[in-house]
């Protein structure tokens, strides 16, 4: 099978967020992946992944039959180290990692086996409040068990520090004439600063994850469930359930003190700086979101981490 069609999300977001540069690497992706195809003795196995933004993802076949999947990413700075993280999960509650290319950034990874996400609605019922507690425990403990000290240099990309964004935070929210200041959320601006202050050090630093929700976490059969697509940073357990927390309390059924709480126990983490990590997330949202329902969605997901 030939190199398949990039997915519309993957073209839109691609270049919408990159340009001519988005547009380069699109041109070159089929001269890659033949390359890649060569180089890791592989065959196209089936049409490529759809839903992604930032990556080219298709069903392969090795040398000797086994299945695999190839990822061909455009590299920036959140996904750059995603086979860092990948090669020192060692397949522990996540995929493995068979093949890296620092020549693209791309991966030779695992095949999850049948790689239902568990955000769908198939598992433990329709969206009842026990299949949502059922989700985030599930969640929680494989993020738990992949959050582990910072790697020594080996040779792969080294992991961005979410200090940093800390640091791109307060410059963006600390500038008086700045366009934050002028849009929504511009009453949280600073709140915003006082939670980087208080985030600033943390109390300790290993693999953290920047993506992290149900859609990221697939059912297989080496383990019951196995997580993908990692955005790797240096950073505290909390860092984790920052994104998470936030996706909860905007798009699940349960909100609140409880979720807070069910978050930051899955994770083994501070709660009150899971709360703070994920009002953060929530005040970034709440300043880029547009449209007048998104909006107000975004606004009640603050005003309820701020109560919670």
């Amino acid at each position: 099978m030939r190199f398949g069609v990039v997915p519309s999300s993957v073209r839109r977001d691609v270049l919408a967020w990159h340009g001519s540069a988005g547009q380069a690497w699109l041109d070159g992706l089929p001269q890659t992946v033949w390359r890649l195809k060569r180089l890791w003795s592989l065959r196209i196995d089936g049409p490529p992944y759809g839903g992604g933004s930032h990556s080219y993802v298709v069903p392969v076949r090795r040398e000797g039959g086994e299945q695999a999947v190839l990822k061909v990413i455009y590299r920036d700075e959140e996904n750059a180290a995603e086979p860092t993280a990948l090669h020192h999960y060692a397949g522990d509650g996540a995929v493995h990692l068979h093949e890296y290319d620092p020549e693209s950034g791309a991966m030779l990874m695992e095949r999850a086996v049948p790689g239902n996400r568990l955000k769908s609605t198939r598992f433990f019922g329709h969206r009842t409040p026990e299949a949502g507690w059922r989700r985030i425990r599930i969640a929680t403990g494989l993020y738990k068990r992949l959050w582990r000290p910072a790697p020594l240099a080996d040779g792969l990309p080294p992991l961005p520090a979410a200090t940093e964004m800390l640091d791109l935070w307060r410059a963006e929210y600390g500038d008086p004439a700045g366009p934050a200041r002028r849009g929504p959320g511009a009453d949280r601006l600073d709140l915003a600063l006082d939670l980087c202050d208080r985030l600033s050090d943390p109390p300790e630093l290993g693999i953290g994850n920047r993506d992290t929700h149900l859609g990221n976490i697939v059912s297989a059969e080496r383990e019951p469930w196995l997580v993908i697509d990692p955005k790797p940073y240096l950073a505290e357990r909390a860092f984790d359930g920052g994104h998470f927390l936030f996706m909860q309390q905007l798009l699940g059924p349960h909100s609140g003190t409880d979720l807070v709480q069910a978050v930051a126990e899955g994770l083994g983490a501070d709660a009150e700086r899971v709360r703070s990590w994920a009002l953060l997330r929530a005040i970034d949202h709440l300043t880029e979101v547009e449209g007048e329902r998104d909006r107000a969605a975004a606004e009640a997901t603050v005003a309820a981490l701020e109560l919670a």
